[in-house]
């Protein structure tokens, strides 16, 4: 974490947001430029010194940074706490002198775009314009404030960077590639988990103690060890689990926001996904997040995660539902994560190859009697870490299938 490391972060965000627009790809170059200008904003902050970015509470960069790094009691760097982007801009504003080119008013629709992609998945395409040309500003001051050459900056952009216009006229460049958007997003979304862990644990503890003041306060008789130990349990793991599924699922919506600005599912002569290639994304998005989650949660509460039991049922299982048919239910391992998901599916009569059989004269064995019926796979969710391959082609790239012919 150093001026120079953010300052090339910063260049490389702005550059790829370049890209995007001049490749008419609006979301990703609202999202690029979003997080260069952070990048931008905290090496200056560096620049003066690398503990202005250290958030409160910090105890991995603050010491690293006085060269304590190796002394007990001090967190890996990759546990780092900085402060948001609301915070540097802030600070830079006071480090730059009257030298920001806008208020923070001004960049505030660069934050909230930029987190409205990252984190909801939500992007409003007539403020693109706006926003990516706040973000070019504040990185083009940041830049001549360090002293960094416009084109080691700026790359081919050094001349264009301020005129959107010129920029979109430029002749096309190759498409962004999905496997380094997908790994970008899934740290981005990693970072979020273990947030949201942490502060997780800090709300398991505040309910664990309401629900044990609540148990000794009242009826004497329930106030008994196992009640006290079960409703702990109980409040951990519903608040760990709520908090999981919370980034997880705003994860995979992201996931499939990402997948759809690709083509995917809407496949065009230049812009198409394969489904392995879907499954890919959003597995690995499911399984960072399921992972800096599970690694940022203190070991008491572990528990709570517990994948359900692996006594499954290979077999798929119908239930009846008078208003919507014959469905069917098994689980399936996930992708994603150790856990065991939810593969759903339908019946569907079908006609036996077997001449005979078909006619009624012979029964061939192969299926139960009667017309043979097939098991079509619809669609898988993981309990654990949200995965959700609701597409036939998903389910097909992923091996899901349920048994060819289904035996009740």
């Amino acid at each position: 974490m150093d001026t120079r490391r953010f300052t090339d972060l910063a260049g490389q965000m702005m550059r790829s947001a370049l890209d995007s627009w001049r490749s008419g790809n609006r979301l990703f170059s609202v999202l690029h430029a979003g997080m260069g200008s952070e990048f931008a904003l905290k090496a200056v902050l560096c620049h003066h010194d690398p503990l202005l970015i250290s958030a409160h509470g910090d105890r991995a960069l603050r010491f690293h940074a006085l060269g304590f790094g190796g002394e007990k009691g001090v967190k890996p760097l990759e546990q780092a706490r900085t402060i948001g982007m609301a915070d540097a801009f802030k600070d830079a504003e006071v480090v730059m002198r009257g030298r920001m080119p806008v208020t923070i008013d001004a960049f505030a629709p660069v934050m909230e775009a930029r987190n409205g992609i990252a984190h909801l998945a939500h992007h409003d395409p007539t403020t693109a314009e706006r926003v990516v040309s706040t973000a070019l500003q504040v990185a083009e001051a940041i830049r001549e404030e360090l002293e960094t050459p416009a084109g080691d900056f700026w790359g081919e952009y050094a001349h264009t960077f301020h005129d959107l216009a010129k920029v979109g006229s430029m002749p096309a460049t190759p498409s962004i590639d999905l496997e380094q958007v997908a790994e970008a997003l899934a740290r981005s979304e990693a970072a979020e988990a273990e947030r949201a862990a942490r502060e997780a644990a800090k709300s398991s503890a505040a309910a664990a103690l309401t629900a044990l003041n609540r148990i000794f306060s009242g009826d004497r008789a329930l106030a008994t060890d196992k009640t006290a130990g079960d409703a702990l349990n109980i409040c951990r793991r519903a608040v760990v689990s709520t908090a999981l599924h919370t980034s997880a699922m705003r994860a995979q919506r992201a996931a499939a926001n990402l997948l759809k600005s690709y083509g995917y599912l809407t496949p065009t002569e230049d812009q198409h996904v394969p489904a392995l290639e879907a499954v890919t994304v959003k597995s690995l998005v499911a399984r960072q997040v399921m992972g800096a989650f599970r690694d940022a949660l203190p070991a008491e509460l572990q528990f709570a995660l517990s994948a359900p039991s692996g006594d499954v049922m290979w077999r798929p299982r119908s239930y009846e539902s008078p208003e919507f048919g014959t469905y069917l239910f098994r689980w399936a391992p996930c992708p994603a994560c150790p856990a065991w998901g939810d593969l759903y599916g339908w019946l569907e009569h079908d006609v036996c190859n077997d001449e005979e059989c078909r006619s009624g004269g012979s029964y061939c064995g192969e299926h139960d009697e009667g017309p043979p019926i097939l098991g079509h796979a619809q669609i898988f969710a993981c309990p654990m870490c949200c995965l959700v391959l609701d597409a036939d082609q998903e389910l097909a790239a992923a091996h899901m299938e349920l048994a060819a012919l289904y035996e009740g």
